[in-house]
């Protein structure tokens, strides 16, 4: 039962590894996935891990209206896919759409995204103070936080002081003199 099990689990990994070693997979992105430009970039660029097919990849890049923004001019430099971008002037989430394939590998297809923010339409919010703030909010949570901690201090200093008191009051009563106790005896004391 033992050697079944090994045989089907080898036979697995086998087919998996065979699959996995044929897909196309991507090395590296540029700009790079995910990443926030300030500077628009002149071209996008995708790096697998083996030589493209001439003329069997495409690449699209689109502003965040959906309008493409690169110039069509997609090259294959062995295993770098590149395209032209023009001049970026929105700020937004760009999406970079692609189809790779790599010779004697299943092709693949998928998208990435980068945010650009133009350099003109950036502008950076900054606190202005109010004239109407009240100097002392009790909306604030450090404020009523500030408040209970204060208050916890006094009604401890409260319980001290009544607790002083009690301890005086206990401490200086003179001690009551301890006092024997006659026990009254059925018996009859005799006298000599």
């Amino acid at each position: 039962m033992r050697r079944l099990f090994y045989v089907i689990s080898l036979s697995i990994f086998t087919l998996l590894g065979t699959n996995l070693a044929h897909a196309t997979s991507i090395v590296s992105t540029s700009p790079t996935a995910g990443s926030i430009l300030s500077v628009s970039p002149s071209a996008v660029s995708i790096k697998v891990n083996g030589d493209l097919v001439e003329g069997a990849n495409s690449i699209e890049v689109t502003n965040p209206s959906g309008i493409r923004v690169d110039d069509g001019s997609i090259q294959v430099q062995g295993s770098v896919l590149l395209v032209g971008i023009k001049p970026l002037v929105t700020s937004g989430t760009y999406t970079v759409s692609y189809t790779l394939m790599v010779i004697d590998q299943e092709s693949s297809s998928g998208t990435f995204t980068f945010i650009y923010n133009a350099p003109g339409e950036v502008t950076l919010a900054t606190p202005q103070p109010s004239m109407s703030e009240e100097p002392l909010s009790t909306n604030n949570p450090n404020r009523i936080t500030d408040l209970f901690v204060v208050g916890l201090m006094v009604f401890a200093f409260i319980v001290l002081v009544f607790l002083s008191r009690y301890a005086k009051q206990t401490f200086k009563t003179p001690s009551k003199p301890k006092t024997q106790r006659k026990n009254p005896s059925t018996s009859k004391k005799f006298l000599k």
